[in-house]
């Protein structure tokens, strides 16, 4: 009766710890998120942005009327040393003077304000390109982190499940020499081997540590508890299952791509701004001037307003050259643009083609490598029953063993590059999305 009631009890207690788990597990939506408010790399292009977005509004200005308002008041001492005017004889006096200079200046025509304008246009637009890349890497390197803990995790399990595995051969060495039944060169062997293994899992744990602190370096946030690989989940090709159809839309949708399209344009455009020096410019000016003196030894003080309306056109003719000199600056910058986006062009051809190829060999490598654990389990338990039956000695079990636990590595580190490549590719594109992110977090438990 004991029995049958601690049962349920137990099976209760494990679920709940089950469902606790499976509630508190950080899961890679719940990565990114955290990754969003918090990557400093991320802030601080997205902060970019928002600087960017003003030169519109700077440029803009240049089209406005502008004023300013000028007060100056002066002291003067006025001495009469000899006058030929037999009215004002030789005297001193002191009065002050003020003056007063409202002005307001409207551009007419300036061909540099204009030229800043559109180009203000293009950097803003190329900042949004920079951003909404900035956007498409933080998905990458949140889930390349992740998935890196996760391998992590299960290196340090392999190695555990290696060390407790090499260290029941190792008493079993033991006991069989002491019985009389075994080898010196058995228990060097497993010793030997033993060793190794404390020092691989030590390695993994090492690593381990590592990438949590990586995780978190991106997220802002302690890595507690995360999702695990499923052992199965669908493993799909790229559709289209064709490569140049990918380099065309990686070439036309790339988000890094169209930023330094934006870059050759802004570039273009400033050799066209730095050309306008040349252009002359037409301001209408309006002044308001009121001056305000004192008395004199020749007379009163006056109080005297004016009010003055002009259109000013300014002819550049000659300044030193500078003008010429960062035009042919400007050209140059422009060349060094194409040749920078050239670099991208080639840059983001070899990603997508490389994302690709893995995607498409993971597939496949996914598959063969699950099939060589199968096999090595298959090789193990035949070496193990040749050693108790005397046709092996142990080494060849402990050779099984370690190839066994190295093929379980390749085959979950294969998994997880195959998702990350479908992650890569997407970005190549420029089409990577949340939406890709819970693709690859159903693949996760």
């Amino acid at each position: 009766m004991r029995g049958l009631k601690t049962a349920p009890l137990g099976m209760m207690a494990a679920a709940l710890l089950a469902l606790a788990g499976g509630a508190s597990a950080q899961t890679l939506l719940d990565s990114y998120r955290s990754a969003r408010v918090s990557d400093p790399r991320y802030k601080a292009v997205e902060f970019n942005t928002q600087a960017v977005g003003t030169l519109t509004d700077q440029a803009f200005a240049g089209f406005l009327p502008s004023a300013k308002f000028d007060l100056e008041r002066t002291s003067t001492r006025q001495k009469i040393i000899s006058s030929e005017n037999p009215i004002f004889g030789a005297g001193m006096t002191t009065f002050p003077t003020t003056n007063q200079t409202l002005s307001i200046t409207q551009p007419l025509f300036r061909v540099d304000v204009l030229r800043r304008f559109e180009q203000a246009k293009s950097s803003v637009k190329q900042a949004g390109y920079v951003l909404l890349a900035a956007e498409q890497d933080l998905m990458v390197r949140t889930a390349a982190a992740y998935l890196l803990v996760l391998a992590a995790n299960d290196a340090v399990a392999f190695a555990k499940a290696e060390r407790e595995a090499v260290a029941r051969a190792l008493e079993l060495a033991q006991e069989k020499l002491k019985m009389g039944l075994g080898t010196i060169t058995n228990l060097h062997d497993a010793t030997a081997r033993h060793a190794l293994t404390v020092a691989r899992e030590i390695e993994a744990r090492n690593k381990l540590a590592d990438a949590k602190q990586g995780l978190r370096e991106i997220t802002g946030q302690p890595t507690e508890q995360l999702q695990t690989l499923r052992e199965d989940f669908a493993l799909t090709l790229p559709e289209p299952a064709e490569v140049e159809p990918w380099l065309q839309i990686s070439a036309e949708q790339n988000l890094s791509l169209q930023a330094r399209r934006e870059g050759v344009e802004i570039a273009r455009q400033e050799i066209e701004r730095q050309r306008a020096g040349h252009f002359p410019s037409v301001n209408m000016v309006v002044s308001q001037n009121l001056k305000d003196s004192g008395s004199t030894l020749y007379g009163g003080g006056s109080n005297v307003r004016t009010t003055e309306f002009g259109v000013r056109l300014t002819v550049p003719i000659f300044e030193g050259g500078l003008t010429t000199a960062v035009t042919k600056e400007a050209a140059l910058r422009h060349q060094k643009s194409q040749e920078e986006l050239e670099q991208e062009r080639r840059a983001v051809e070899r990603q997508a083609r490389a994302a690709f190829d893995s995607t498409v060999s993971g597939t496949t490598l996914v598959k063969a490598l699950g099939q060589a654990v199968l096999a090595q389990q298959g090789a193990l338990g035949a070496k193990e029953q040749g050693q108790r039956s005397g046709l092996f000695t142990l080494l060849p079990v402990l050779d099984a063993q370690r190839d066994l636990y190295a093929a379980k590595r390749d085959h979950a580190q294969a998994r997880y590059e195959y998702l990350l490549n479908r992650l890569k590719l997407a970005q190549a594109a420029g089409t990577l999305s949340e939406q890709h992110l819970s693709e690859v977090s159903e693949a996760l438990q």
